[in-house]
């Protein structure tokens, strides 16, 4: 078959028109199955991508360094393959670009994304994955090293000892969900400073459960909010819980709706009849509940009723920060439990907040309603974080 060689990049596969599973990130066409918009190969200023069919991803690392908006990029896809918008050539990618494959009645929908090849660490109180004791910072270690190459261990000991030279990393990303205590070693000065000189020179912090609570003690957060903190073992529990990403109902639509951002990116959204919009992170069955958010946003400020906009506006100015999610169903300006720290003069770097309970990555085999564990929303936890990592890996 004769092919086109057309430029391109690194590309997360959104939707297909030729296959759908409940296991994939595939969405399906009622269309007629007459053509072929599968890529062949994929390489950008030389460099070959990585074609992950199962998880529709296509990626590519250029040397750290490489000026992202001047690319040369390839791409062979089968005859009659028409791409909107027409990419080729050089290129700018500092941006992700959506891009659309059409073959016939057959389509295929692709965010284009490149990254450079950088360093992620992943913090932690213990010395290596095999010491984790916490079932969910244990699962997320172990998806995170299968997942990138690139990803280094690395133990508040090292960074207390000066083995660890935080300035290599471009992310550091902290799983804490044992305990709404941290861990002494996390709190020693000399830890509090090196992280702290990462994050204020621009490095970004991704923070789960009760590492959310890092922020006050770096400094970033000196607000009092009202919190709602738990810790306990849980409980069994038959609905499914998601995070919320629509916020004050107006005029017929939502005065915020952030399912835009890239953390969100590739995540199927429920919608619901008032178009509430809210994607499931956690099935019917045992819930720890590990929530670690911000509440009663409206008391805190002395501003009524819960959908005040003036909420917002003080919120996000006091912080600093975007507003990213709730818990499912909370359609006002009641708490915040996904939050983006902004960069500030004294603090160069993003942080990623993630508090919301029902957001696990392990669900426990406990129970009678699912003694297996088995969460049919596991791909949109790991999906979050693949997001997360690679938006705080940015260049600001």
């Amino acid at each position: 078959m004769k092919r086109n060689s057309i430029a391109s990049v690194m590309i997360f596969l959104l939707a297909g028109g030729l296959f759908s599973s409940c296991q994939e990130e595939w969405t399906a066409s009622n269309l007629e199955l007459d053509g072929d918009t599968q890529i062949m190969s994929f390489s950008v200023n030389g460099v070959e991508g990585e074609i992950n069919e199962i998880d529709g991803e296509i990626n590519v690392q250029v040397p750290d360094g490489t000026d992202l908006t001047n690319l040369n990029v390839e791409i062979d896809v089968p005859a009659g393959v028409e791409m909107s918008p027409e990419i080729g050539g050089v290129m700018d990618f500092s941006e992700p670009v959506s891009v659309r494959l059409v073959n016939g009645n057959v389509y295929n929908d692709y965010i284009i994304n490149v990254t450079e090849l950088f360093y992620i660490g992943f913090l932690s109180a213990h010395s290596s994955v095999a010491t984790i004791e916490d079932d969910d910072e244990k699962a997320a270690a172990e998806w995170f090293f299968s997942n990138y190459d690139n990803g280094e261990f690395v133990s508040f000991e090292e960074v207390q000892n000066g083995e660890a030279d935080l300035s290599k990393y471009r992310v550091l990303w902290w799983y804490y969900d044992m305990s709404a205590e941290l861990p002494e070693i996390a709190l020693d000065n000399s830890v509090l400073s090196a992280v702290n000189s990462f994050y204020k020179d621009g490095g970004g912090l991704l923070l789960n459960s009760h590492a959310c609570g890092y922020l006050w003690d770096l400094g970033r957060i000196s607000s009092e909010f009202p919190m709602v903190i738990g810790s306990g073992e849980g409980s069994d529990n038959p609905d499914s819980w998601g995070i919320g990403v629509t916020l004050d109902a107006e005029n017929g639509g939502w005065a915020h709706n952030v399912s835009n951002h890239p953390v969100y990116s590739g995540i199927s959204m429920n919608v619901d009849d008032d178009g509430y919009m809210w994607f499931p992170v956690i099935g019917p069955g045992w819930k720890e509940d590990h929530n670690h958010v911000i509440e009663n946003i409206p008391g805190y400020f002395g501003i009524g009723p819960n959908d005040n906009p003036e909420i917002y506006q003080a919120f996000t100015e006091e912080l600093q920060a975007e507003w990213l999610g709730v818990w499912g169903g909370i359609r006002d300006y009641w708490m915040a439990g996904v939050v983006e720290f902004l960069p500030t003069e004294e603090y160069g770097g993003k942080a990623i907040y993630q508090g919301i309970g029902g957001f696990e990555f392990n669900q426990n085999e406990q129970g009678e309603l699912n003694p297996d564990g088995e969460n049919p929303h596991h791909g949109n936890i790991q999906k979050f974080t693949k997001n997360a990592i690679n938006y705080l890996a940015r260049r600001n």
